[in-house]
């Protein structure tokens, strides 16, 4: 008796779905069909009787045990691909209850960030043909990785610079594998939690630069992708290298582990990599394309000196565009990609750009300013190349259509451009602008800690009270530190004070070991009166430094001015310096009197820390001069930890991005606290010591924690960008570090400590100063032995080394 196969194609719900393979079975018993499946009764190839039950009375199985179905039915092979794509239709006929849901054969590739192409005679569509990766077509490819995890729910990750070609391959993918989910293009994690908490399966969650949805305590968890996945949802994303490199890498000696939450997410990714350019089947493919009549990838073709994809996302033009841009053009290019750089991530304001492009003219340029100039500029910033991209995108509100709020700069050209510039001075317009023109309250913070690492203090004290009026606790933590380093304690504590009263349990915290640093450093101050009064000049400098642990760093001075005129100075150990006149080693004493009511442990850190970078100077070569500044930078590297809360200096677990911020903190409030007691003491302060506390050293101490590969901070110097005494400081700062250990990490032999910066020489540390301080370690290993033992060392030089 004949029979008629039922159509797949007209299967479109899962009731039709099982009518369908009813009539498939032709009344073919449970027995049959799992004998016709595995003829040669091999374990584990055949259809169980529990699994047919599932398949023709539930409709749900696996693509594989459809497959087997299909050839126990006698179904042809080229059939097979009609019947998965019914399955799909039956399993997703009804849309998860979630908003803004759309199938992935409907959604609009522009809308999920895939980039607009150039325009090109004869062309046709808003995008050119695609041309298949190596990536679609091999195994764990990203294709094969989709596929594996429609069974039962996965995350694959695309990791390529811009324009390579990532959000175009994950559309075309998702398009080819799971054309019938449902399409969920999330605003932010929230709506990604929400998706985990009520969606079961059939779900493609689209995650264009992940790094959007990560950092901080709102940001995407690991057990939200967990929850997702076990639903059986696909989520697919995209991400930078140099943001996917930060995320996972381990974090360097004696650096705190910062992206614990983002290390553990990514680790339930499958990762695809894609490369900047074509390999020679690429662009054979290509080649047909071309031939066939795709006149953008026939243009794209002709170029030599970039890849394809980034001729067809119009890269070189955005490049082109900004090099050759007028003066005014160029000014609100340069402001808008400095902006970008320095922290905004919202779309930057017309407001915003029109006050920021001064600084980037000369005074000429601005005294031949046509009325329209701005206009003009914004214009030619804002054309579009070739019909695709623009150096400056106008972006809208959420709400509002047809109504530019903004602009945001082109991600190549930020990724080129932001490269360039990096090193740039930012005018003093771009900073006022940013200052006047930001709203939101996490650009302002990102801006202010910024200019907080350049020492633009005032322009970061702006941005964190405009932060904080937005409700932004994170800003009030960094503007507290900062002031406290600038010797203004009253006014921080009124901030921790504000917050505590509103049931911020650190700010509580804060202000407990605040009160109790000042309540040491007042019992120490009645102390050594006794030995002020006779005329122990140490005494009297170690007073002036309690009066800096108290926020009275301004009686300072008054105090050393009495003691003076009265005669009860002792004098100095040079005779030809007057008696009342500052040395270094007074000013030291006076700071390291303060680190000891904070930190004892990180007094004598830092004391170990001035040997050990005065050794490497000296075997570097160092003139006398130079060497007594990497000794200070060496000494005074950690003194802006005054300013941090003791609460996160001593926390003996993983640091959140808040607290982070704040131990980053340290370097700009350590040149704070040094350069205000170099200024306080001006009258007194011997002229030798006011050289050197003012150039090598404050350098040293700003910048130590740089890395020779450019991944430090705080200004991401690279090589011999780095200040010759912040790379010295930094090599003997993380051998101590390790040799000795922390609150949260057992000490490691010296042997161990040598080889760590043996391994991050190149990376974290200038390999010729790595290698001066093994040649030194093998001649002094006895010294080094001493230098840490417990014995507390003073100023550098109390160890007879």
């Amino acid at each position: 008796m004949h029979v008629e196969m039922p159509d797949p194609s007209q299967v479109h719900t899962l009731s039709e779905l099982m009518s369908a393979l009813r009539a498939l079975r032709a009344g073919r018993s449970y027995a049959d069909l799992d004998k016709a499946a595995n003829p040669g009764n091999r374990p584990k190839e055949g259809l169980p009787s529990s699994t047919l039950s599932d398949l023709l009375n539930k409709g749900r199985a696996s693509r594989e045990t459809l497959e087997v179905f299909l050839r126990a039915c006698a179904v042809p092979r080229e059939q097979w691909r009609e019947w998965q794509a019914a399955r799909e239709r039956a399993l997703t006929a009804d849309a998860p209850g979630l908003a803004g849901l759309v199938r992935v054969t409907q959604a609009d590739p522009r809308l999920l960030g895939v980039h607009a192409a150039i325009d090109a005679p004869g062309a046709t569509g808003d995008l050119p043909a695609y041309i298949l990766r190596d990536t679609d077509t091999a195994p764990r490819g990203v294709r094969d990785l989709l596929a594996k995890a429609s069974d039962r729910g996965g995350m694959v990750l695309l990791v390529g610079e811009s324009s390579v070609g990532k959000s175009r391959c994950a559309y075309e993918a998702i398009r080819a594998v799971l054309p019938h989910w449902w399409l969920l293009h999330p605003a932010d994690a929230g709506q990604v939690r929400q998706a985990a908490d009520q969606v079961d399966g059939r779900l493609v969650v689209w995650l264009d630069e992940l790094q959007r949805y990560l950092g901080g305590s709102a940001g995407l968890s690991a057990a939200t992708v967990r929850a997702l996945l076990q639903s059986g949802a696909v989520l697919i994303a995209t991400i930078w290298p140099e943001r996917y490199t930060a995320y996972t890498a381990m974090p360097g000696p004696g650096e705190p582990d910062l992206y614990v939450a983002e290390r553990q997410l990514l680790d339930l990714a499958d990762v695809v990599h894609l490369p900047g350019s074509f390999s020679p089947a690429e662009r054979d493919r290509a080649e047909a394309v071309a031939a066939s009549g795709d006149q953008r990838i026939a243009l794209a073709l002709r170029s030599t000196d970039h890849g394809l994809t980034q001729i067809i996302a119009a890269a070189p033009q955005l490049v082109n565009r900004w090099c050759g841009a007028g003066a005014y053009a160029a000014a609100v290019l340069n402001a808008a990609i400095d902006a970008t750089r320095l922290g905004a991530v919202s779309p930057l304001s017309p407001d915003l750009l029109r006050a920021a492009a001064p600084g980037y003219c000369n005074v000429r340029q601005r005294a031949a300013a046509p009325p329209d100039w701005f206009e003009a500029a914004l214009a030619y910033a804002t054309g579009t190349l070739n019909g695709a991209a623009a150096a400056l995108a106008p972006v809208a509100g959420s709400t509002v259509m047809g109504q530019i709020t903004g602009y945001q700069v082109a991600d190549y050209l930020q990724q080129h451009a932001g490269q360039q510039r990096r090193l740039a001075e930012v005018p003093h317009t771009c900073w006022q602008a940013l200052v006047d023109h930001l709203t939101d309250p996490g650009d302002q913070t990102r801006v202010g800690h910024a200019a907080q690492h350049r020492l633009l203090y005032q322009h970061a004290r702006d941005l964190y009270h405009h932060a904080i009026r937005s409700g932004s606790g994170q800003a009030t933590g960094l503007l507290a530190t900062l002031l406290v380093g600038q010797g203004r304690t009253d006014d921080a504590m009124a901030l921790w004070r504000a917050q505590a009263d509103a049931g911020e349990g650190s700010a509580t915290t804060t202000l407990a070991g605040l009160f109790d640093e000042q309540h040491r450093a007042e019992r120490e101050l009645a102390r050594r009166q006794a030995d002020a009064e006779v005329g122990d000049r140490a005494a009297v400098a170690r007073m002036a430094g309690l009066l800096v642990v108290q926020g009275r760093p301004q009686d300072a001075p008054a105090l050393w001015r009495a003691r003076a005129a009265a005669g009860r100075l002792a004098p100095c150990a040079s005779p030809e310096r007057l008696d009342g006149e500052m040395t270094v080693d007074d000013l030291a004493e006076m700071l390291m009197t303060a680190l000891d009511i904070k930190s004892p442990h990180t007094r004598l850190h830092s004391e170990r820390i001035s040997r050990l970078a005065a050794m490497i100077g000296d075997g570097m070569g160092m003139r006398s001069d130079a060497l007594e500044s990497v000794r200070l930078a060496g000494l005074f590297h950690d003194i802006g930890k005054l300013a941090v809360p003791g609460a996160v200096l001593n926390k003996d677990g993983a640091l959140t991005q808040e607290e982070y911020a704040l131990i980053q903190s340290h370097t700009s409030c350590g040149v704070s606290i040094v350069a205000g007691l170099v200024e306080l003491f001006d009258d007194f302060l011997e002229p030798a010591a006011r050289i050197v506390l003012t150039d090598a050293a404050l350098e040293g101490i700003l910048h130590h924690h740089e890395r020779f590969d450019g991944r430090g901070y705080p200004r991401g110097l690279a090589g011999r960008e780095i200040p010759e005494s912040a790379r010295v400081v930094a090599v003997a700062d993380v051998f101590d570090a390790v040799a000795t250990g922390r609150a949260y990490r057992s000490a490691r032999s010296i042997e161990a400590a040598l080889e760590i910066v043996n391994q991050e020489a190149g990376a974290s540390f200038d390999p010729e100063i790595v290698a001066v301080f093994l040649t030194i370690a093998g001649g002094q290993y006895d010294q080094l032995e001493v230098l840490l033992s417990p014995r507390p060392v003073r100023n550098g030089r109390r160890n007879p080394m």
